[in-house]
């Protein structure tokens, strides 16, 4: 038979209830003791559910990262290769740079005897001017 029921049972076992009163008072008492720690514990879930909120809203763009990062793995090669031209290129500018020099001293030679040649041709106008004018002069020349 349970307690209670032999409480409710026998008038004579009044005293006996009496007797468990305190151990009931001493449960009940850390009872309200825990239910008031459970309480105060859990007040800040609603905050710590908001954060878990805001921190999945925050990592959502993880997946989409990931693959971006796969895809510059799988380009890493093709990268390498490229920065191994790319160091290649002052080499080549430094070498342009040197021909492009001789190119404007051989335009610049090229121009001088240019104008020399243009010169040269307008004495030659002028020299053959009046041999012109005589050429023209001679019996038998057809003229047309």
């Amino acid at each position: 038979m349970a307690p209670l029921q032999r409480l409710v049972g026998a008038p004579w076992n009044a005293l006996g209830a009496l007797r468990v009163l305190p151990e009931i008072a001493k449960h009940t008492a850390a009872m309200a003791k825990n239910t008031a720690e459970m309480a105060k514990s859990t007040r800040s879930l609603p905050t710590v559910e908001k954060e878990m909120s805001e921190v999945a809203a925050a990592t959502n763009v993880l997946p989409r990262m990931e693959k971006r990062m796969a895809a510059i793995e799988e380009a890493m090669p093709v990268l390498v290769e490229v920065q191994q031209h790319l160091a290649q290129v002052p080499d080549t500018l430094a070498s342009l740079d040197g021909r492009m020099v001789e190119l404007s001293a051989t335009l610049e030679r090229l121009l001088t005897e240019l104008d020399e040649l243009g010169q040269n041709i307008e004495a030659l106008q002028t020299s053959l001017g009046p041999l012109g004018r005589l050429a023209d002069r001679f019996p038998g020349r057809n003229r047309d």
